[in-house]
């Protein structure tokens, strides 16, 4: 289960980075072992230690709340604020002891260093070699029992949100063997072929946020892999499957052409486009040309970080008939105009 940082700061998960650092500078100096001769304060000191240095970063924070840790984290070079409060509490320490002058102390000193801090919390070995390695074997981190999956949704699932059925397959211990592998002393167990797990499909139903994009990570809290009483997190990669209309450009913009017949070009139209909610009226100018490119704002995705959405940008296909009837070939021909002037004007603009 992952550790509650808020809570061991004893700050709300709300708190401002300044409430944050001011409550560790106050439990740090409570419980360094070198002004708190309690035997629980060593541990305290550690706890409240390793949650500053990930609360402490905005960017560890902002994972953190998603449900990443990172071990990279709690490596020596890392550990700038510990080092920071360590040797203020060192120079106190110092202060005090000179103060004291040359008289003896009837207790005797922690001998507590920052380089003894760092091996304990993370897992390093004892500084001093008369001291046994008592340490068990590390248990599997919560992050490795997290499980990654991919989840397919269509432009208009993103863009408003749905709920979506997922299958999830994990595996468990077998209720046969007990995760042993075997039954009646030697024989191979039937249901887990001797692995002492069998495959375990979960259909889970899923919030999906409006706006999300293909890349976003979606966290199921709770329903990753479980390893005695720890149990990880789900984490669904989202993908958004090619449209038929619609193409996804940078950010939350989209883009579409539309086809209009030439006479709509020419004379100017109020044209129906589509958009992710439906269809809108915009009016395409007279004398439109092939390709151009018109912006309808606000009208691409929505956006997860509460922004404007996204612009849809709309080209025009000028659509040339294949297939008139008599009567509109006729049509045609009455305003028939050649195009051999436009043709070489356009020549002596090359030369």
């Amino acid at each position: 289960m992952q550790k509650d940082y808020y809570a061991i700061l004893e700050v709300s998960r709300h708190a401002t980075a300044q409430e944050i650092k001011k409550a560790y500078r106050r439990l740090a100096r409570q419980y360094h072992p070198d002004v708190n001769p309690e035997p629980s304060a060593r541990e305290k000191f550690k706890a409240v230690s390793e949650a500053y240095e990930v609360l402490g970063d905005a960017e560890r924070r902002d994972l953190y709340d998603q449900g990443h840790i990172d071990k990279s984290w709690f490596e020596q070079q890392n550990f700038s604020h510990i080092q920071d409060i360590f040797k203020q509490s060192e120079n106190f320490r110092q202060k005090k002891k000179s103060n004291e002058g040359p008289k003896k102390s009837s207790s005797k000193s922690s001998g507590f260093g920052f380089g003894s801090f760092f091996e304990n919390l993370v897992g390093g070995q004892p500084p001093s070699k008369s001291q046994p390695n008592t340490a068990k074997k590390a248990a599997p981190s919560q992050r490795d029992l997290h499980l990654d999956q991919n989840l397919s949704l269509t432009l208009e699932e993103a863009h408003s949100g749905c709920r979506k059925t997922v299958p999830v397959q994990r595996e468990k211990l077998c209720v046969l063997c007990g995760g042993k592998g075997k039954v009646s002393g030697a024989k191979t167990c039937r249901n887990c072929q001797g692995t002492g797990k069998v495959s375990d499909t979960r259909q889970l139903e899923v919030k999906i946020p409006a706006g999300v994009r293909s890349g976003s990570k979606i966290r199921v809290p709770h329903e990753g892999l479980k390893e005695g009483q720890e149990r990880g997190h789900l984490y669904l990669h989202i993908e958004l499957l090619p449209h038929g209309i619609f193409e996804v450009l940078d950010d939350a913009d989209l883009a579409c052409r539309v086809p209009v017949t030439v006479t709509e070009a020419i004379v100017g139209a109020e044209i129906k486009v589509p958009t992710l909610t439906g269809q809108v009226k915009f009016k395409i100018p007279a004398g439109t040309q092939p390709s151009r490119r018109f912006r309808l704002r606000g009208k691409g995705l929505k956006d997860l970080k509460d922004r404007p959405s996204g612009d849809l940008y709309v080209s025009v296909d000028i659509h040339i008939p294949t297939d008139l009837s008599p009567e509109e070939k006729e049509n045609y021909q009455k305003w028939f105009r050649s195009g051999e002037t436009l043709r070489q004007l356009w020549l002596q603009k090359s030369r």
